[in-house]
């Protein structure tokens, strides 16, 4: 039996831009698959070119009257201003920022991404990254990098989503795995989490596909208390949904860290516990 399942990981967007990713259709595939609350990410600002729309003002007024979602706001790394953005994303009432190295085309490493981290980090906001190959140059997002991200900003809070995919499976677990306190500090927990979206269908991208062994063995790995379930909404919808809800009831966790991983994770994570 779910109980208050809580995801991560929607992208939304305008009719207007995307039919498929309103907010209406995000609410009617959490009604179909039982799912009390999601996370909900602003925009790319690439993806409203011409449109005059502002993403983030445009989610915190969609928001506004709809209690099952939380907002994450996102970034134009291009600009100048990206600590005045990250403040801006608080001030919205957003309780976390989505970034995406790939798609965005920006070095995990770069000066403006560390400025992010350092305001993101200062106003207790979390991160949403994309990890996992998808097509821009490895060089910029190789996974490993997060460790230097979680090194230089100790308090950030952030997931790997997609756990590095296929590719960097093992490098998203050294990353989570090396910033797990040893020994354990009372009151310490590992601010780096893993983000289980888009990993549970072969047959729909096979990039990031985590069969059930390599799910048992990341769970053995760095514990229910680092992950995170996710959507990857609309390019995940019902069918692909309840697959993924489904693999993590049949791997035989116990209620409690079931329930980590569906929602408990990533209410602590935002503060909303």
């Amino acid at each position: 039996m779910r109980s208050q399942v809580f995801v991560n990981h929607a992208h939304v967007f305008p009719a207007s831009i995307n039919a498929t990713g309103t907010i209406e259709r995000l609410l009617k595939l959490m009604d179909a698959c039982g799912i009390e609350q999601a996370v909900c990410f602003a925009p790319f600002t690439y993806q409203l070119v011409g449109t005059g729309i502002e993403a983030n003002r445009w989610l915190k007024k969609e928001l506004s009257a709809r209690s099952r979602l939380v907002g994450f706001g996102t970034l134009d790394l291009t600009r100048d201003d990206v600590r005045d953005q990250v403040h801006r994303i608080a001030e919205l009432g957003f309780r976390g920022i989505k970034m995406h190295p790939n798609a965005q085309q920006f070095d995990i490493l770069s000066p403006a991404a560390m400025d992010a981290y350092a305001a993101a980090q200062e106003l207790k906001l979390f991160i949403t990254f994309h990890s996992g190959v998808h097509h821009y140059r490895i060089a910029h997002y190789r996974v490993l990098k997060f460790d230097e991200v979680a090194w230089h900003f100790p308090n950030l809070r952030f997931s790997l989503e997609h756990v590095g995919g296929w590719a960097f499976f093992h490098e998203a677990v050294a990353v989570i795995s090396n910033n797990i306190p040893f020994p354990p500090v009372p009151g310490r927990r590992c601010m780096v989490y893993g983000g289980l979206t888009s990993v549970f269908t072969a047959h729909y991208n096979r990039f990031w596909h985590m069969p059930r062994q390599r799910m048992l063995e990341l769970i053995a790995q760095v514990g229910a208390d680092q992950l995170i379930f996710g959507l990857d909404f609309p390019y995940n919808l019902e069918e692909n949904t309840n697959i993924g809800l489904r693999c993590i009831e049949e791997l035989d966790l116990d209620e409690r860290h079931r329930d980590l991983i569906l929602g408990g994770n990533l209410r602590e994570a935002l503060g909303l516990h």
